[in-house]
């Protein structure tokens, strides 16, 4: 077993890392919202809170992941006739392979996710210099006007056809869908590797959970705000995704979380219920 300590060091990450997320990117908000006339020196001072301001969510992001993973994994090393369902995650992503498996799912779909919710712009029948009168490579910040979370707004200039469009809401919820969708290939590679054998029906319900489902709804919906924007400017890319971006949070986690839920779920009854097997661990 883990030392309390750990436990205890994992809960403050996490509670850290939400407050310092949630505190930047409000505070940040609030200051941008409270200006009235905007001049030069004020415009510069709010570009380098911006930068400021996403930095710090990004290392309270990263506080929150390190946080929840210490906190799974000194779960994980308890034993107990029937532990919780996060001491069962946290027992599968200690086996290196399904750990590895949750570290290149995450990877690969952010990248693709990236690309579909335009996180990631790529116009070949743009020339982002003459259209937008812009250098390459270059930065241009948004630093108002819009809600908590979607404002600053970095549109980066890569290549006359290549840019990202870094919005902090967007980028969280990357990051947290995407560690979703991980965690939820995962547990399908433990599902799938460890399938009671010679069982009844009533054993095997819920532990064929559908992974493909789940995963792809958000890609679908951010493929939908793709096809809306491709033939508009950054600023309308911004206000799309403010309008749908709420729906798509609430969408994506609902399905994904109750995916993840279902197969843990069902993993545990069979790992230490009536269906109870031994799991391969190499």
């Amino acid at each position: 077993m883990m030392p309390l300590d750990a436990r205890r060091a994992g809960l403050i990450n996490i509670i850290l890392g939400i407050l310092t997320v949630g505190s930047s990117l409000i505070t940040y908000w609030m200051l941008a919202s409270s200006i009235r006339v905007f001049t030069n020196p004020l415009l510069h001072a709010l570009e380098l809170l911006a930068y400021l301001a996403f930095s710090s969510s990004i290392v309270g992001l990263a506080a929150f992941l390190i946080g929840f993973k210490s906190l799974l994994d000194s779960h994980g090393s308890m034993q107990s006739d029937w532990p919780s369902l996060k001491a069962v995650v946290g027992r599968i992503l200690l086996v290196p392979k399904y750990f590895h498996t949750m570290l290149t799912s995450t990877i690969l779909y952010g990248l693709f996710y990236a690309v579909v919710s335009t996180t990631i712009i790529y116009r070949p029948d743009m020339n982002f210099a003459a259209d937008y009168f812009v250098s390459i490579p270059s930065v241009v910040t948004t630093v108002c006007c819009a809600g908590p979370g979607f404002i600053p707004i970095f549109t980066v200039y890569l290549t006359n056809h290549l840019g990202l469009l870094v919005i902090p809401v967007n980028v969280i919820m990357m990051i947290t869908i995407s560690s979703l969708v991980g965690l939820n290939v995962a547990l399908g590679h433990f599902t799938f590797e460890n399938r009671p054998k010679g069982t009844g029906l009533r054993c095997l319900g819920g532990f064929g959970a559908v992974v493909g489902l789940f995963t792809s709804c958000p890609t679908c919906a951010g493929l939908f705000l793709g096809n809306l924007i491709q033939a508009a400017g950054t600023e309308a890319i911004a206000m799309t995704l403010a309008v749908y971006q709420p729906w798509l949070v609430g969408f994506a986690f609902f399905l994904l979380g109750g995916s993840n839920f279902l197969l843990v779920r069902s993993i545990r009854q069979a790992l230490y219920g009536q269906c109870r097997f031994s799991a391969r661990s190499k």
